[in-house]
């Protein structure tokens, strides 16, 4: 049996982007997390792991879901793992909602790298 065990729409405050006022500033995303495990996974450990993962700088998204899935697939040996990261404010001129990246990584396939 397979266990997913899941974190939606985590809100976060990431110092993350290309420009020097973004890495200083930040900005508000949406973090969600999946992971398949034949073992138990605590979600209190893998939101804590989220939330300290947050106080790092990153120049792009992905840099910070690449992060978070390396200490995910370390610590719980995991079957898969989906992570999904929306950012809320974007800077452009005509509105739309968000945008953002997933990552899918499974195990002995694509490792998301």
């Amino acid at each position: 049996m397979r266990i997913t065990v899941f974190i939606e729409n985590i809100k976060a405050f990431i110092r993350c982007g290309v420009y020097k006022e973004e890495k200083k500033l930040g900005g508000q995303y949406e973090v969600s997390v999946y992971v398949e495990s034949k073992e138990f996974i605590d979600y209190q450990e893998l939101y804590l792991l989220v939330e300290r993962l947050t106080e790092e700088i990153y120049t792009y998204m992905e840099d910070f879901a690449r992060k978070l899935l390396e200490c995910i697939v370390e610590k719980w040996n995991p079957e898969s793992v989906v992570i999904k990261v929306v950012k809320l404010s974007v800077p452009f001129r005509h509105s739309f909602e968000k945008a953002g990246i997933e990552i899918r990584w499974v195990k002995n396939g694509e490792d998301g790298k």
